[in-house]
């Protein structure tokens, strides 16, 4: 009965547990933090644990007669993704300055389409991918974390790049990727891990989220949602249909927000005092996006799909 209900909800063996969670932790908090069991997958470090086994898992799907494939296919949506932050970000950031409209300020539009959500698209992977697409997600994940913001806002003249970032990031990959070519067993052992990480990956993001939040954003964070979902429309849907020659469900599929954009604001502010006024209206934006691109994103794949295949 449960994997019927995951089935009709798109990347439901994700999202249906981070809904939860998110309804828990908005309504009932305390639900979450009876002790320290409780506590710790509900955590930030929890999250992150469970993002490091992921990235271990991903990693091993990187193996050298999948490389050449898996390659193309993420590094085409990871150069399509910041090409369309970068010539979007400078557009907006041209046209309406720091300001920007409706509301909503440089740092939030490119904070928001710069960032991505790497667990959703490998949940979505489970709907409509392969085995190469699990490994591009070694390469997609690059996106998922603030460094890629943070070098498509230095880009723009905006913020610095800690290399203590990128390390953090690629070590877990290293350690899958060694993992995954030593041994073919560990290769398939860690490939069928990630069906049952899944859940629980869901559930940790979705206990760091308020839904709350969506009202503290406004109708410019609702706004801000729209424009990050379709911004994968300009350049990165059809780069992955005519570059990958994949259906585009993947390039739809990058243009989540992480629950750690929330925090970019504060950490660009720290960087350049200047960008100080519009710190705390851009965190509470993003944190709009992040909850309603995680629902937009895998509705917008599935009906991509459908109109796709009508084709």
């Amino acid at each position: 009965m449960i994997s019927r209900f995951f089935k009709r909800v798109p990347a439901g063996i994700i999202v249906a547990p981070m809904f939860l969670a998110s309804i828990l932790n908005t309504f009932v908090p305390g639900f979450l933090q009876v002790g320290p069991m409780t506590a710790a997958i509900s955590s930030k470090e929890g999250l992150n644990a469970l993002i490091d086994v992921t990235l271990v898992a991903v990693g091993s799907q990187l193996t050298f007669k999948r490389l050449e494939l898996a390659l193309k296919r993420g590094l085409v949506l990871f150069l399509a993704k910041w090409l369309t932050a970068i010539v979007l970000g400078f557009l907006f950031f041209k046209s309406f300055g720091r300001d920007g409209f409706l509301g909503i300020s440089a740092l939030a539009f490119i904070a928001a389409i710069s960032n991505h959500n790497n667990a959703l698209f490998i949940g979505l992977i489970s709907d409509y991918g392969d085995e190469y697409d699990v490994a591009s997600a070694a390469i997609t994940a690059i996106i998922s974390v603030p460094i890629f913001t943070f070098l498509t806002l230095s880009m723009l003249g905006i913020a610095d790049i800690t290399p203590t970032s990128i390390l953090d990031l690629c070590l877990p990959l290293l350690v899958g990727i060694v993992l995954g070519n030593i041994d073919k067993n560990f290769c398939e052992f860690l490939a069928a891990t990630q069906m049952y990480i899944m859940p629980f990956l869901g559930f940790a993001i979705g206990a760091g989220i308020n839904i709350m939040s969506i009202f503290k954003g406004g109708l410019p964070g609702l706004v801000l949602s729209i424009l990050t979902v379709g911004a994968a429309f300009v350049i990165s849907l059809p780069a992955d249909i005519f570059i990958n020659k994949r259906p585009g469900w993947a390039a739809i599929s990058t243009y989540t927000a992480a629950g750690n954009s929330v925090i970019v604001p504060t950490l660009v502010a720290n960087l350049d005092p200047s960008w100080k006024p519009y710190e705390s209206l851009a965190s509470a934006q993003l944190g709009t996006v992040v909850i309603m691109t995680s629902l937009l994103v895998p509705l917008a794949a599935s009906l991509w799909m459908k109109f796709y295949k009508s084709k």
